[in-house]
Parts: structure tokens; C-alpha cells; sequence
């Protein structure tokens, strides 16, 4: 594995110098863009979030839009998954960038974060580790792993196939009431995540959420029609709760709204925005607040009713292509011995949720130290789709305050920010959160600072290809 990593980052270097060749000639000709979807929904039985699955509420899928102009070509592959670990990434990438033509660096897989996902990744890891060794048999091929990887990589080929002459509608459009943070500030002084609905002992929320929702329309020029969409959102997408049933969540009910007026052959493509500290509980109400009908399509029609009210005054222009990445290298947190002794003898029977997380984040840090030392490589990509837009793809689950911050600064009117991208699925928190605690800092893996070190990268990448 170590092999295919090296191999990557030499081709990721290659893929940079090659963009900063094609943005100094500059792009000529119209930008064309090209979509596909491919179902890959896990058979009935497979588990999901890791119970057993017993049917499905909607179909899992992987949406690609492939991107060119002149001799720049990029990739978006957006999956049905929980995250997208580096392993899978890597080889996806390098699969795809084979049989396309498309630069690694350009290619960037991300996950919606749907929480009623197939829990496929340790049968990934061994797809992989076997197909490294040179041990895959025709039924590893057959199985759901090997499925997978196969529809990731095809996406990206017909995407490629079905290039359209498009022109771009994009902007930030607020959507109110829907997203929440769900740190809370609790009378004895502590952080806790989602501190309980009409819960006395709230105090406040600890910070912001981002009402932007993202959304770029591709028309197709030869007859006018809406082609394809991208949207993002800081919302995680947990709206059904708990469930045995496989489903995409929030962006079914979104695309469905939006084909009920741009058409069905519409393709509305989701990627989770800047959302690992917000979700779509409002405490100040009574709960639940969750389930299939009653919060998951109601988010979902609402999202796409507003976009659908913008779109007509969104101003048409035609797109200016330009790609860039970059790898930085964060540091791990640390951790003692005798944490590490403790970890390793603990049993875990009957304890909470948060001792667990805490016994696998130390021995997940010793398995990164291992390979990598004390940082972890993480990529920053961005995308130039015309003067006004540009996409920031981002490892991880990132807080909403560091999204608000990237926007904030961004010389582009529109970015849009997608997260879970490529490699690395804890949680990246905003530097005073460290010290603040609770579930998303015990899920995180970098030291503090590692989340600034990420936007401060991504802005100096759009400045450059702004």
C-alpha cells in the first residue's frame, strides 16, 4: 500500500506542474461537461451502518460530472458512502485517471455522509490488500468491494462520454431555519453535542451555522435545458435516524423536487459541505425530530424549493476552467504511554460510547505514527469554473466555522465547499474547540490548528487560480 501511495503523490506532483502549464497558456473553446449515474446499492442483508439491512428507502449511487476545457479536464465523483477512506481514494483515482486521461490531482472522490450507508470498508481493506498482494479471485471480484471500486472508476468513464457544450448558473443561496449547531453550552460549564431537546440546562450554542447553500447549474447550450446540478450544504446528513434500510437521505428528496421541474432526466449531484459541528435538530422544539417522512423529506423539498425560486436570477455565463491541489502535511495529536497502555488493555464491555472512540482514536494514532510519522498528509483541491465560482474540495469533516471562514475570504462570489474528499473521515475542529471538549474533539485525530492550516491553504490555491 505503501507503494501506491508513494505512486500517487509522485503522480499528484506531475498532475500540478501539468495544470500550472495549462492555466499559463490559458483555455480556449467552450467548457463541456458530462454526468453519469450508477447505482450501487449493497444487496438486501448487507449490513447497514453497521446493523444488517433489511430493504431500501431509496437507491445508494455514485454521480460523476466530469469537467473540460481545452486541455484541462477534472473529475467530481460523488458517492452514496459514510466517508472515503485514503486506500480507496487512491486506487479510484489512479484507476480512473488510467482509463480517462484525466490527471489524479484532478480527480477528487467524495462521500454525501449518508447515515444508512453500507459499512463496506473492512471488506474494502482486505479487496485491496488482497489486489496488492496479487491474490484476488473471481469471487473478491464479484463481491460488493469489488463492485464498488469497478462502478467508482465507470462513473468517471461515462461522465466522460456524455460531454455536453454547457453554460454555468451558480451562486450561494440562503436556505433559513434547517441547519443547527449542536455544540451547546451546559450550565455546569461544559460542551456537550446536542445537549437535549428544551433541555433546562442549555445555555447556548458554542457557534454559528453556514444558511448558504451552494448550487451550480450546468445548461445544456444545444437546447437550453437544465443538464446537471451541484450542491452543497453544512447539514450532516442524519435526518432518518436510526434505520435498517439502505437510502441517500436528504439529496433523494432534493434531486426529486428538482426533476419535478427541470425533468427526469435531471441529475442533481450532492456533496456534504462544511457541517461536522451542525446538524438539523432544533433544540428549542420538542424531539425526536428525525425519521424518513417526517425530517428527511420535508429538508430535502425545502432545500430544492429555494433553489428553484433562485434560479431565475442567477446570471448565465459561460465557464472558464482551471484546476489546482495541493498537499500539506498536519500534525497528529499526541498521546502518553499510559494512554497507550490503557487502550490496549482496556475492556471495552459496557462502556460508553465516548471511552470507545477514545480507546480507537489512541490506537489509530499509533497505526498512522507508525506509517507515517508525526503528520499526516491531507489534499487541498480547488476548482475554477468561471470568474465568480470556484470549488474547494477538503479532507475530513470540517466545522462550519472554518467553512465560514474560507468563504469569507475567498476572491470568488461563489465557492462552494465540499468535505470528505479523498482521504481522512474525523473530525477537523476550529482551534478554540480544543480546549472546549465533547464528542467532536475526542473524534478528532489532528492536533489543534490543523483546520486553519487547511483554509489558509485553500485560499492561497484560489488566490493563485483566481
Amino acid at each position: 500500500m505503501r507503494q501506491s501511495i508513494n505512486y500517487l503523490l509522485v503522480l499528484m506532483v506531475f498532475g500540478l506542474f501539468l495544470n500550472c502549464s495549462q492555466k499559463a497558456s490559458g483555455n480556449k473553446g467552450n467548457m463541456k461537461v458530462g454526468v453519469s449515474r450508477i447505482d450501487i446499492t449493497p444487496p438486501i442483508g448487507y449490513p447497514v451502518h453497521k446493523v444488517i439491512s433489511t430493504g431500501v428507502l431509496d437507491p445508494l449511487e455514485v454521480k460523476t460530472i466530469v469537467l473540460t476545457q481545452g486541455k484541462t479536464n477534472a473529475a467530481l465523483i460523488s458517492a452514496d458512502l459514510f466517508y472515503i477512506p485514503s486506500n480507496l481514494s487512491t486506487l479510484v483515482r489512479k484507476l480512473a485517471s488510467e482509463k480517462t486521461g484525466i490527471p489524479i490531482s484532478n480527480i477528487c472522490l467524495t462521500a454525501t455522509h449518508t447515515h444508512a450507508d453500507p459499512t463496506c470498508f473492512n471488506d474494502v481493506d482486505v479487496y485491496i490488500s488482497k489486489m496488492d498482494e496479487g491474490k484476488l479471485t473471481e469471487q473478491d471480484e464479484k463481491g460488493y468491494a469489488g463492485q464498488l471500486i469497478n462502478n467508482l472508476v465507470q462513473s468517471v468513464i461515462e461522465a466522460q462520454t456524455n460531454l455536453k457544450q454547457v453554460s454555468i448558473k451558480a451562486g450561494i443561496i440562503p436556505v433559513e431555519g434547517l441547519f443547527f449547531n449542536r455544540r451547546h453550552l451546559m450550565k455546569d460549564g461544559s460542551v456537550k453535542m446536542n445537549g437535549g431537546f428544551l433541555n433546562p440546562d442549555v445555555i447556548r450554542t458554542v457557534g454559528p451555522v453556514d444558511p448558504g447553500v451552494g448550487f451550480v447549474l450546468f445548461n445544456d447550450e444545444e437546447n437550453g435545458n437544465p443538464y446537471t446540478s451541484l450542491t452543497t450544504f453544512a447539514m450532516q446528513l442524519a435526518t432518518i435516524g436510526s434505520t435498517d434500510k439502505f437510502s441517500s437521505g436528504v439529496p433523494h428528496f432534493l434531486e426529486q423536487k428538482l426533476q419535478g421541474s427541470l425533468g427526469e432526466s435531471f441529475v442533481s449531484v450532492f456533496a456534504e459541505g462544511t457541517c461536522a459541528d451542525v446538524n438539523h435538530w432544533d433544540i428549542t422544539k420538542p424531539g425526536p425530530q428525525s425519521g424518513y417522512e417526517h425530517a428527511t423529506k420535508p429538508i430535502g423539498e425545502k432545500i430544492a424549493t429555494n433553489l428553484l425560486e433562485t434560479i431565475p436570477e442567477l446570471n448565465k455565463s459561460n465557464g472558464s476552467l482551471a484546476v489546482s491541489n495541493k498537499i500539506i502535511h498536519v500534525p497528529l495529536q499526541t498521546y502518553s504511554k499510559m494512554d497507550l497502555e490503557w487502550a490496549k488493555s482496556y475492556d471495552e464491555t459496557g462502556a460508553s460510547a465516548i471511552v470507545k472512540a477514545r480507546i480507537r482514536k489512541i490506537l489509530s494514532l499509533e497505526e498512522l505514527r507508525a506509517k507515517y510519522g508525526d503528520t499526516l498528509s491531507m489534499e487541498v483541491q480547488v476548482f475554477k469554473l468561471n470568474e465568480e465560482t470556484a470549488i474547494v474540495a477538503l479532507p475530513g469533516q470540517i466545522f462550519v466555522e472554518l467553512g465560514l471562514a474560507l468563504k469569507e475570504n475567498s476572491p470568488f462570489k461563489n465557492t462552494l465547499i465540499l468535505t470528505l474528499a479523498n482521504s481522512h473521515e474525523e473530525c477537523i475542529p476550529i482551534r478554540k474547540a480544543y480546549a472546549e471538549g465533547s464528542y467532536e474533539i475526542v473524534y478528532s485525530l489532528v492536533e489543534s490548528g490543523s483546520g486553519e492550516m487547511l483554509v489558509e491553504t485553500a485560499l492561497s490555491l484560489l488566490n493563485e487560480i483566481k
